[in-house]
């Protein structure tokens, strides 16, 4: 079965239970509270670039054709570095389509009828979720997958200010 599988408003009811996430100082327990220091580092429309970044972390939204001539839809590079000195940090990519990004944002007034990360929702309370790109309840945002909340996590936390959204819109656009 598809990860992207559609579910019917009947199938919703019974398979897809949203919950909230324990909360843990305001925020999920699998979200790192400096999420909230996350800030837009570079955004480019015309190059079809947006880099939210921190201290420690950083995410980078492009264009996969920008990277890979016959690529299609977004790279979201992720980067969280532990120890700079010895150059300790974890990487990875995952590949979103619009709608992807959209709903990773929080984008969408109403979530849209096709579900993804079923288990991923239900096992860790969220809103939104894809298995290996991200998990969402409301304005916190972890890519690419849920951790403890505290450092050393293979994630980036990011709290949804309005100037991130917009910039996801208009790189959208």
């Amino acid at each position: 079965m598809s990860k992207k599988a559609g579910f019917n408003k009947s199938e919703q009811n019974q398979t897809n239970q949203r919950r909230d996430p324990e909360i843990q100082l305001g925020v999920p327990i699998w979200h790192h509270p400096y999420g909230s220091k996350m800030r837009i580092q570079e955004f480019s429309p015309e190059n079809q670039i947006l880099v939210i970044s921190s201290s420690a972390a950083k995410v980078t939204i492009r264009k996969a054709s920008s990277v890979y001539q016959d690529a299609k839809d977004w790279f979201v590079d992720w980067e969280v570095v532990y120890y700079k000195p010895y150059q300790e940090w974890v990487q990875g990519r995952s590949s979103f389509s619009d709608d992807d990004l959209m709903e990773a944002f929080g984008l969408y007034k109403e979530s849209p009828e096709i579900f993804v990360g079923d288990q991923l929702i239900k096992q860790f309370g969220a809103t939104a979720g894809d298995y290996g790109k991200y998990i969402r309840w409301k304005k916190f945002l972890n890519i690419p997958c849920p951790g403890t909340g505290h450092d050393g996590d293979p994630n980036v936390s990011i709290y949804l200010h309005e100037k991130i959204q917009n910039a996801v819109l208009r790189l959208l656009a």
